[in-house]
């Protein structure tokens, strides 16, 4: 056997590629077992139950276009959007504006932090439960998010890292984002229940 491989160093290469090739394709039909067979479900509301709707992300969309005209005018403004206003643009947003097939979206805000959660449709119409905490930084051309945790169905945690490391989630939905372009500058407060957008010209 060593013979075979010091003998024909391309024949070793051949087997070592196969076998990372076989690893790959094992390790995805794990993946996408643990994906959808489960997860945490909808995140946890800071502020009571969230109702999803198009006139809550018409509200949404009012609120921050007043916010924005003021702004134009030259006067810093506010605004305070709740959990419901927030999820509902989400929806929307995920439904009208992306190629990607997310239901059930919903945005919980706490102290500091937010959550989204939301049904992704997999590989052959499977769906996996995702969950995603962090931040959101409004101070820049384009919103930029910092992701502390991701979890999906029932993958392990280690996993989600080392996927994570291997194909950057968070640059990519940053990448996403950058066709986003904010016209002013915008600080969120996050709290529970509710953020607060403080917006300069």
């Amino acid at each position: 056997m060593l013979n075979w491989f010091t003998e024909a160093p391309l024949r070793a290469v051949i087997v070592i590629i196969a076998s990372f090739f076989g690893a790959v394709i094992v390790f995805g039909v794990v993946m996408s077992a643990l994906a959808v067979s489960g997860g945490s479900g909808q995140c946890t509301p800071g502020g009571g139950p969230i109702t999803v709707s198009g006139a809550n992300a018409d509200s949404f969309d009012q609120k921050w276009d007043e916010m924005d005209a003021i702004l134009d005018g030259g006067s810093p403004a506010s605004i305070t959007l709740d959990e419901s206003e927030i999820s509902s643009r989400a929806d929307r947003y995920f439904r009208d504006d992306t190629v990607l097939d997310v239901s059930d979206v919903r945005v919980c805000i706490h102290d500091g932090f937010g959550e989204a959660t939301g049904t992704l449709e997999a590989v052959a119409g499977l769906d996996a439960e995702v969950s995603i905490s962090g931040t959101v930084d409004l101070s820049g051309d384009a919103p930029k998010i910092k992701i502390d945790d991701i979890d999906i169905g029932n993958v392990p945690d280690f996993l989600i890292d080392v996927t994570d490391t291997i194909f950057g989630v968070e640059s990519d939905i940053n990448g996403a984002l950058d066709d986003i372009t904010l016209k002013h500058t915008y600080t969120a407060t996050l709290a529970e229940g509710q953020v607060q957008i403080d917006g300069t010209p």
